[in-house]
C-alpha cells in the first residue's frame, strides 16, 4: 500500500480503478461486487487490476483511505475558513454524521464494512472514531474562544452529540423531513441554538 501518496500522484489506471469501485461499492457494496465488474466497468484488465491491488478488499482498503485523507482536508477547511460559527457547527456535524450513517459513501458499502466478519471491520472501526475524536477537537477548541456557553459541560455536549447520531435516521424523523441533508442541516440548528453562547453576551 502507498499510504501517503495522494490520488494525483496515482498512474492514471489505478485512478480509474479507484474511481470504479468507489462507484460500484457505494452502490452496490464490497461483498456483491467482483474484480469482473471493476474490471470491465473501468475498461481495465484484471492484469493491470493486480498490479495495483492483490484483491478486492485490498482496493477497498484503499478507497477508505482516500475517503478518510478527503474528511481529514474538509475539517481542515471548515476549521480555518471565515465563516460563521452556525455554519461551522452545521459543517462539522455534516463530517461527524456522515461516517457514522454512511451520507454520501453509500449504505450498502457501509454495511459490509462494519459487518463483525469483515476484513475492513477494524480499520472502518478505528475512522469512525477519529471522525468524531475531529468533532471534539472542533468543539473543544469553541469553548476555550469562549463561542460555547460557559455553563453547559463538555461531556453533555459531546452525549448530545452522540445522540444527534440516532436520531439522524429515527422512523419519525425521516418520516417528517426525508431529505438526509435537511435532517441534518436541522439537527445542527438545534444543536448549535441549544449550546452556543449568545452574541451579546460573548466576550469583547
Amino acid at each position: 500500500m502507498t499510504d501517503n501518496i495522494q490520488f494525483q500522484e496515482l498512474p492514471k489506471k489505478q485512478q480509474q480503478l479507484l474511481n470504479t469501485a468507489t462507484e460500484l461499492f457505494c452502490k452496490h457494496g464490497v461483498r456483491r461486487v467482483t474484480i469482473e465488474e471493476i474490471c470491465k466497468s473501468a475498461d481495465i484488465s484484471k492484469m493491470t487490476f493486480y498490479k495495483y491491488f492483490d484483491n478486492k478488499w485490498d482496493i477497498a482498503h484503499r478507497v477508505l483511505q482516500l475517503l478518510a485523507m478527503e474528511e481529514l482536508r474538509f475539517y481542515h477547511t471548515i476549521v480555518e475558513d471565515e465563516t460563521p460559527f452556525p455554519q461551522k457547527v452545521e459543517n462539522i456535524l455534516k463530517l461527524s454524521l456522515a461516517r457514522v450513517h454512511s451520507v454520501g459513501i453509500g449504505q450498502a458499502f457501509v454495511d459490509d464494512l462494519k459487518h463483525p466478519e469483515s476484513p475492513l471491520f477494524a480499520y472502518f472501526t478505528d475512522q469512525q472514531k477519529k471522525s468524531r475524536e475531529l468533532a471534539v477537537e472542533f468543539f473543544e477548541h469553541a469553548r476555550q474562544e469562549g463561542l460555547i456557553h460557559p455553563e453547559i459541560r463538555m461531556p453533555v455536549l459531546l452525549f448530545m452529540l452522540n445522540r444527534l447520531s440516532d436520531l439522524l435516521n429515527h422512523p419519525e424523523f425521516i418520516a417528517i423531513m426525508p431529505n438526509v441533508e435537511d435532517r441534518i442541516h436541522e439537527l445542527a440548528s438545534i444543536f448549535f441554538h441549544g449550546f452556543a453562547r449568545a452574541q451579546n453576551s460573548a466576550p469583547g
